[in-house]
């Protein structure tokens, strides 16, 4: 194995899913979720860094000659087009994929988001305001989410699509790179799956089929980011197309009357995935076949 390969994966693993795992026993996420704890979200923010110094851990036991541009430059001249179809191509494909989730599955579409609201009342706010409250909070997500966002997902970026990606591409073509980083990636979720992440604990083969999902869902994404990563040169646009699917990905999942699931209406579902990984497609059409 590529000695850089071997110091990302082991710090971007091992580091992650440390922290993940002390921080599901001591918060109890192991076995009630990570969903119903705030302090279990808050640490899997944090360690959307590891990545990142995994990724400079390798760059720093490498010679010289065997460095990565870690595309760390924003390259905005040429490219703003770029980095508008990363702000903006995210909430279209979960509008169409959360769209076709409920035409699929019409008995578990709520309109009045009945949950949401009565989590809103519980914090205060009042009836005539829930409304505009939810339009408030959906409008922030598509304007400033991907923005706000783009700073955590950068500490992931600069990891898989900064240094995994091009590495991998010294070792196979773009193609073969593209679907082995998206995978790696979704299997970098695992633990976080395992206690909740995403589709809950309620489904049959959990977690193995969550897990499963999550890296079709990742490889799908993967080749939106790595495209991005080509055409520019740059992570930057990849992190904000990564924060405008933290942003805006669980948009419609107030709106189903069981949340979030293996199916949708989250884009990382495999039915409401579906738009995106027909995007995906497109892409990998344009990788090279061979290195």
């Amino acid at each position: 194995m590529d000695k850089r390969l071997f110091v990302y994966l082991a710090i971007a693993f091992g580091g992650s899913w440390t922290v993940w795992m002390a921080a599901g026993m001591l918060t109890g996420a192991i076995t009630a979720g990570v969903s119903s704890s705030a302090a279990m979200v808050a640490v899997v923010a944090v360690t959307m860094f590891f990545p990142l110094l995994g990724a400079l851990a390798a760059q720093a036991t490498a010679p010289a000659e065997k460095r990565i541009d870690l595309g760390l430059s924003l390259h905005l001249r040429g490219d703003v087009r770029f980095y508008a179809l990363a702000w903006l191509t995210p909430a279209v494909f979960t509008a169409i994929g959360s769209a076709l989730f409920f035409l699929v599955f019409p008995g578990l579409f709520d309109a009045d988001a009945s949950q949401l609201h009565e989590a809103l009342r519980a914090a205060g706010v009042p009836d005539d305001q829930l409304g505009m409250v939810v339009v408030g909070q959906l409008v922030a997500a598509l304007a400033v989410g991907p923005l706000i966002n783009a700073v955590p997902s950068l500490g992931e970026e600069v990891g898989w699509r900064g240094l995994l990606f091009p590495l991998l591409c010294e070792h196979m073509s773009e193609r073969r790179a593209v679907i082995a980083s998206g995978a790696i990636w979704g299997l970098w979720h695992a633990p976080i799956i395992a206690m909740g992440h995403n589709y809950g604990m309620d489904y049959p083969g959990f977690p193995v089929a969550g897990i499963l999902t999550m890296v079709v869902a990742c490889t799908s994404i993967g080749c939106l980011l790595s495209w991005l990563r080509l055409k520019t040169g740059s992570v930057w646009p990849c992190a904000v197309a990564h924060g405008a699917i933290n942003a805006i990905s669980n948009a419609a999942v107030p709106f189903c009357t069981i949340g979030a699931t293996l199916v949708g209406p989250s884009p990382l579902g495999l039915v409401a995935g579906l738009p995106c990984l027909l995007l995906a497609a497109l892409c990998w059409s344009s990788f090279r076949r061979s290195n």
